[in-house]
Parts: structure tokens; sequence; C-alpha cells
């Protein structure tokens, strides 16, 4: 059951995109580490049958990379932990770097429930009018990563009962897994324009065009909508008051305490969680439902 993503696609599009926007865009690591928090509790919530060291060993290793490598490329700040090769590691560059690392396991976190949030229904919903083709192509590329990941290992299947797949050394391995990446791709592209001759010959995009839609604005859309207008307005105002400032050269430094900042800070976790929030409230209802019976 995925209760948030049966919301009305106006009202999730202002949900990610300030979320994105604050991620992205906010080196704050209160911000990013809310995020982070809500983005993996909601997809757990949503995705209970995944292992979670296999769905995370990834972006550990992403978070440790730029974390570890920042302070080796970048030299700045004044608090100096050691030397290596006479050049000086930071402190700051350090923090720094695991701020990034944050950051970008943070976004690819809320990508990937964006991605199933978000099908293709939603996108043609919301850009069908204003542009048909921009609205097709994104579509496309959502329906094409599912694809590609099970077309890819139908092909890596097929190979290794030929006998054309080998893993017996690296250089093997490689060379096998070259294979089936030149097969998927010629079978992307011949999928792609399949796809788009299909559309053409339905008349996709032509003015005048009917189009049916399962989407009603209901009053919990509306107040998801208000509340994430209401968060942005909160949040974004806290930003450039400079309340909620965060800088790392050349000394690490933050905003002081103060009402708006911590204000900020509470609505913003509140808003992450929220999708956690919604999937729980309705597995309760469920559940008390089903004891009715």
């Amino acid at each position: 059951m995925n209760k948030f993503s049966s919301y009305h696609p106006l009202s999730l599009t202002v949900y990610f995109l300030f979320l994105f926007i604050t991620v992205m865009f906010s080196a704050n690591p209160i911000f990013l580490i809310s995020a982070l928090l809500g983005g993996i509790l909601y997809y757990v919530k949503t995705q209970p049958n995944i292992k979670l060291f296999n769905e995370y060993k990834y972006s550990a290793l992403l978070f440790f990379a730029v974390a570890v490598s920042n302070p080796l490329f970048s030299h700045r700040g004044t608090t100096i932990l050691f030397f290596i090769n006479s050049n000086p590691v930071t402190l700051e560059s350090f923090l720094y770097g695991i701020n990034l690392g944050l950051m970008l396991v943070t976004s690819f976190q809320w990508f990937k429930c964006a991605s199933f949030v978000m099908d293709s229904e939603k996108i043609l919903y919301l850009f069908g009018r204003i542009s048909p083709k921009i609205a097709l192509l994104i579509s496309s590329v959502l329906r094409f990563v599912p694809l590609l990941n099970s077309q890819a290992k139908k092909i890596k299947q097929a190979q290794k009962a030929m006998g054309l797949y080998s893993s017996d050394d690296w250089w093997e391995k490689v060379k096998s897994t070259v294979r089936v990446y030149n097969a998927l791709l010629s079978w992307a592209l011949e999928n792609a324009v399949d796809t788009g001759i299909s559309m053409k010959a339905r008349g996709y995009g032509l003015k005048g065009r009917s189009r049916y839609s399962l989407f009603s604005f209901k009053k919990s859309d509306g107040l998801l909508l208000l509340f994430s207008v209401l968060s942005a307005v909160t949040v974004f105002f806290t930003m450039a008051s400079e309340n909620a400032e965060i800088n790392f050269y050349p000394e690490f430094s933050f905003s002081e305490t103060n009402a708006l900042n911590v204000i900020s800070y509470v609505v913003f976790f509140v808003y992450c969680l929220m999708p956690f929030i919604i999937e729980t409230e309705e597995e309760l209802r469920w559940k008390y439902y089903r004891q009715k019976i």
C-alpha cells in the first residue's frame, strides 16, 4: 500500500520540488539529516521486503568516498589536522566533505522515492498540455529505469545459458558485462523508437486531442499543497535572512540559535516525515477496520 502516491500530481510535484530545492541548495546539515531520515523511513515503509545492507551499501560507499576525498583535494580552512606530502588536511575541508556526501546521498534517496511516486500517468497529466513532447520524454525515462534493470538481467541470464558470459577473472567479467550492455543499448534504442511511433500513431500531441484523467483534487490534496507552501515560505525566509547560515570556510561557524531557525528546523523535519506519517496513519486505520470486521 502506498497512500502517499495516491495524492494529486500537483500536490506531489510541489512537495518534491520544495524538498529537492532545500536539499540541493542548503548546506545546513540539520535540513539534510532531516530529509535523509524522512526519505529512508518512507522508503523502508513502502518497500518492506528490501534488504537494508544491499539497498544502502552503495550510498554508504558514496558518502565515505566524498567525505574522504574532499580534504585530499581541497586544502582550504584554518584548522590543520595533519599533512600528507606537505599538503595540509584541514578540519573544515573534512566537515565540508561530510556535508557534501550527505547532500548527495539524501538527493539520491529522495529521487528514488520520487521515481515510484511520480509515475508516467502523473507526468503526462502535469505536462501533457503544456509540452506533450517533454512530458512523453520524462515519462519514458522514468519508465525505462525499471525496464532496463529487468532487461539487463534477462540478457545476462540468456548469455549465461549460451555460455557467453564468463566471470572466471576480472577481465573476462568486464568483457561479458560490456557485451550485456551493448545488447541492452540496442534494445533500449529500438524500444524508444517503437514507443515514439506508437504514440504518434495514436495522435498523441495533436491539437484538440481529448485526454482522460483519473485524478481529482480532493481536500487532502489541498491540505498537503497548503502545508508545502507554508513550509517553503518558512524555510526559504529563514535561509534568506541568514538565520540558518552555516559557513565551512575559512572557519566552521553557524548562525546562533533563535526562534526562527528552530521553528524552521521543526517544520522541515515534520515536512520530511509527512509521507511516513501518512503511510503509518493509513496502516493503523486499516488495522482498526480489520479488527472491526
